[in-house]
């Protein structure tokens, strides 16, 4: 959306991004077979004024989703930059049934037109494991 407007700024950057994670709620979805995210994602921007830019946009932004209304909050995060993200996780193990929701680097970086490749980062596990069985009394 953002880099759909560049060719009518001359001042416009692509907002580029080379990383993202989004964490879901498996254990969630397994008990109610609706599969939800966390509410947080990890995503690494190429440039800081990419990262300003994209901040200035969405922060405080009011997401109209049909369960709830989400406020975007955007943080500096704790681990910056590519190669840290992907040693972070890189010996990580998700429960999840596909690779769809591992994080992944980017190569080229996105700028949500652009073609890219996706390395995953981290190994899935693709069983989950069994529900408890409910306590009889």
């Amino acid at each position: 959306m953002m880099n759909q407007q560049r060719d009518s700024r001359p001042d416009f950057c692509y907002t580029e991004y080379d990383f993202v994670y989004l964490p879901m709620d498996f254990m969630r979805s397994w008990y109610e077979g609706k599969v939800s995210n966390l509410g947080y994602a990890f995503v690494n921007f190429t440039t800081s004024s990419a990262a300003s830019q994209f901040c200035g946009v969405y922060h405080n932004y009011k997401w109209d989703v049909n369960v709830n209304r989400k406020i975007c909050e955007i943080t500096e995060a704790r681990i910056q930059g590519k190669e840290a993200l992907k040693n972070a996780f890189k010996n990580k193990i998700f429960w999840c049934r596909n690779d769809q929701y591992l994080p992944v680097m980017l190569y080229p970086a996105s700028n949500g037109r652009r073609r890219y490749r996706r390395v995953n980062v981290g190994r899935r596990i693709p069983r989950l494991p069994r529900k408890p069985l409910k306590k009889v009394e």
